[in-house]
Formats: structure tokens, C-alpha cells, sequence
């Protein structure tokens, strides 16, 4: 028989899944393995947030996943750019464009700094292998782009390997 506690977490998974539209394992919901569509809504924090600002935008931080107030609850959302973080979780990747170093992780680019990482906009030329599962797929011309939060990327191959590089969005002819 099942604990009331367990009852509740369950059912607390259950909602995220349906209100969310993506699979979640019981630590996905918190941004550690699986990936957390922007947009789902959640109950309560995970533990070990962050609060974090940017201007005058108050949100909360967990292992790579941003937050803001939502119907009593909380919504996952964009990276606010701008906002600092005081870490990352592991799995990102260190970027150069240009000799100017970026880390790149699940869509967002950030720009290193002393007190942590700084939420910046997808430099132009970033090369990277892989782009979060919930981008929107764009034929122009031809040839299949991405866009993620903005960003859009055009497949690519650097050093043998496959991947996509950040463009400015194309021109349809």
C-alpha cells in the first residue's frame, strides 16, 4: 500500500507530464536529466534554488532551469538574458567564437565570469553538437534550420563532427 506521501508525489508527477506535454523521469522535473519544456508548470521549487534578477525581473534558478510565479505555483521559462547564475550543472559545454569564451548548455549560452555566468544571446558562428528536443524546425530555401529561444542554427559539420552552427535567420526567396 501506498504512503500518502507517495500518493501525492505520484500524483504530483502525473500533473507535470499532462500539464507539461513531455516524459519526465522523477528527476527530470527538476532539470537534472531529462529536459523541462518551457512552459510547464510545477507545483513547489526543487530544493537548492537560487533566487536570481535580471533589471527588474525577480525569477528562481535550479541546475539550469529558470522560474517565475505562476496561478500559486511556478512556470518554467525562457533564460532571461542578462541574469547571472551562480553555476551550472554539469554537461555543459565550453564554446569559442572568435577566442571569446561561451559555455553553452541546453539551448542557453552563457558567458563566464567571476561570480559564475551571465545569460547572453547566441553568439553568430557558435558551433554546437546538439540542440534541446522542443526546437522549431523551419525549411527555407531548401535546407532544414532551427530555432531555439531565438536562436537559429543551420546544420553544420566542424572537425568531422555533425552539429549546428547559430545564424542569423534566412531569407526566404
Amino acid at each position: 500500500m501506498y504512503s500518502q506521501t507517495k500518493k501525492r508525489w505520484i500524483l504530483f508527477l502525473a500533473t507535470l507530464a499532462v500539464v507539461g506535454g513531455a516524459s519526465f523521469s522523477t528527476t527530470a522535473c527538476f532539470g537534472r536529466r531529462g529536459f523541462v519544456s518551457i512552459g510547464t508548470a510545477i507545483d513547489i521549487l526543487p530544493s537548492g534554488f537560487v533566487t536570481v534578477r535580471a533589471g527588474t525581473g525577480r525569477y528562481f534558478y535550479h541546475q539550469g532551469v529558470f522560474y517565475q510565479p505562476y496561478r500559486g505555483g511556478y512556470l518554467v521559462v525562457a533564460a532571461p538574458l542578462g541574469v547571472a547564475v551562480p553555476r551550472l550543472p554539469s554537461g555543459r559545454v565550453m564554446v569559442l567564437v572568435e577566442n571569446d569564451p561561451f559555455v553553452y548548455y541546453r539551448g542557453v549560452f552563457y558567458q563566464p565570469v567571476p561570480s559564475g555566468y551571465i545569460v547572453t544571446r547566441a553568439p553568430l558562428g557558435a558551433f554546437v553538437r546538439s540542440l534541446p528536443p522542443n526546437v522549431i524546425t523551419h525549411r527555407v530555401n531548401g535546407v532544414e534550420y532551427k530555432e531555439y529561444a531565438g536562436a537559429w542554427y543551420r546544420p553544420a559539420i566542424r572537425n568531422g563532427d555533425e552539429g549546428w552552427q547559430v545564424t542569423d535567420p534566412p531569407e526566404r526567396r
